[in-house]
């Protein structure tokens, strides 16, 4: 079956003051780009019997792609982790955030090697960038003043929202098993990140005025 019980996983990074953002390079994330395509050499994870078991039955499917005809019948095929960071420097009046959409090739991982399947799972990393796109205009629109708790508490909101959005794709595609919904979903992905294409940087830049007390 193609299961594919999903959780958008999110990384928080608290707001850091006055420093520049760490330069680490983390072999194991992708940052989202135009030009990045997601392969299946990138899952690199392990089967997780855990989210496996989350997965409903569903009977045999057939699926036609490249007018090859495929029986799927196996647990699980695939499994996407991606991940959503939020981080800022915070200076005089100046404030710079940093939105990122990362996948975790360590926990993602495959059962099959169909491209149709792929394109499911680049559709939920895709899918995550709409929302951190969504968020990054928030920042860019209506951020006057240096606030953590409220900014903190609005990333929430954008990370809820792209949780349901996720939740609704897989609904509506049943996993990429429903053709029709699957390319339905295609075409709105790629409508929204059209639609967002002005913040696709993940560097927002603000003058803001000073709020926080000085210590």
């Amino acid at each position: 079956m193609l299961m594919n019980y999903r959780f958008t996983f999110i990384l928080l990074l608290m707001l850091l003051f006055g420093q520049s953002f760490a330069p680490k390079v983390d072999n194991r994330l992708i940052l989202w780009g135009a030009n990045v395509t997601l392969t299946w050499d990138d899952f690199q994870g392990k089967f997780d019997v855990n989210v496996a078991k989350k997965n409903p039955l569903e009977p045999d499917k057939v699926i036609e792609e490249d007018g090859r005809r495929t029986v799927t019948h196996v647990e699980m095929d695939a499994y996407c982790f991606h991940q959503i960071s939020f981080a800022s420097r915070y200076a005089g009046d100046s404030i710079t955030f940093e939105v990122k959409t990362m996948f975790d090739k360590s926990k993602s991982w495959k059962n099959t090697n169909s491209e149709y399947i792929l394109n499911h799972e680049q559709r939920h990393f895709d899918l995550g960038e709409v929302y951190a796109r969504k968020f990054r205009k928030y920042l860019h629109d209506s951020v006057n003043a240096y606030n953590e708790a409220a900014q903190n508490k609005m990333f929430n909101r954008f990370l809820d929202e792209d949780n349901e959005s996720q939740r609704q794709y897989d609904s509506v595609s049943n996993h990429s098993i429903n053709q029709k919904g699957q390319l339905e979903w295609n075409i709105r992905i790629d409508s929204l990140l059209n639609a967002y294409a002005d913040f696709a940087n993940p560097i927002v830049k603000k003058q803001v005025i000073q709020t926080r007390k000085k210590r």
